[in-house]
């Protein structure tokens, strides 16, 4: 990474640390990158590069937080419309969405998962055909279910290239008063070295698993229609590691 856009960040780092606890910019889980990326300066889009100067990828945490590090979220390549064909095929009745179906599992490529004691989640690594696929068994008749579930290899490595090359992962200490959230945003660590076929590797070895988020919008025109919530690769924190060269900011 140019020195230059590594000086600059830790030098907007700094300032945004000395300000001390500030107001949260959005409630619920996001609010942390939300507000980091306001104070920062950051446009928030989806746009295929990088945040910061096109270089460095944002992510963020709350502090002593147990979740998982989201590498990327992004639905398979195939078949479009795949995950209201999955909440609707495997999907469990969600008494928070007036029993509407919703997924909402974690499952890695070393074995299937149960969900519902009904499916089981697996990845499948097919190097030959150049895709990473989803596959889902039926825990009642122990056969694989007859539906293709994949991503290509040249878009998940267009990512990661674009991407995941350097990431400045925040991590923040929070507080509450008057039911408003507060973020002091004490450290940053330079998380690099992942490439393609790192990916692909960790993959296989169970070290960057999968996390299908798939809910419904329970409300306004869109009530029952598919809401991704985030599904995609991510990786548990003791792990991270093993995943990236990790070098504090």
């Amino acid at each position: 990474m140019e020195d230059k856009v590594l000086q600059s960040f830790k030098k907007d780092f700094l300032t945004i640390k000395e300000k001390g606890f500030v107001e949260s910019h959005r409630k619920h889980n996001t609010g942390i990158g939300k507000t980091f990326e306001d104070l920062i300066g950051i446009v928030e889009n989806n746009n295929c590069l990088a945040d910061y100067e096109k270089v460095l990828e944002l992510k963020s945490s709350r502090e002593l937080s147990k979740s998982m590090v989201t590498l990327f979220t992004k639905a398979p390549t195939h078949p479009k419309g795949i995950n209201s064909i999955m909440r609707e095929k495997f999907g469990e009745p969600d008494q928070k969405a007036g029993k509407l179906k919703t997924i909402h599992t974690t499952f890695s490529a070393l074995k299937f998962n149960t969900f519902f004691k009904r499916f089981g989640f697996k990845l499948e690594v097919n190097e030959e055909k150049r895709r990473i696929y989803i596959l889902v068994k039926n825990l009642e008749t122990d056969e694989i279910e007859n539906i293709e579930i994949y991503y290509e290899f040249d878009k998940i490595k267009n990512i990661i290239e674009k991407k995941l090359d350097y990431i400045a992962y925040i991590k923040a200490e929070t507080r509450k008063e008057n039911e408003k959230e507060f973020f002091n945003f004490k450290k940053a660590i330079l998380l690099s070295g992942l490439t393609f076929n790192k990916f692909i590797q960790f993959i296989k070895e169970g070290l960057i698993i999968y996390d299908i988020r798939i809910g419904v919008y329970r409300s306004g025109n869109l009530k029952g229609k598919t809401h991704d919530h985030g599904s995609g690769f991510r990786v548990l924190k003791n792990n991270i590691n093993r995943v990236f060269n990790v070098q504090e900011i």
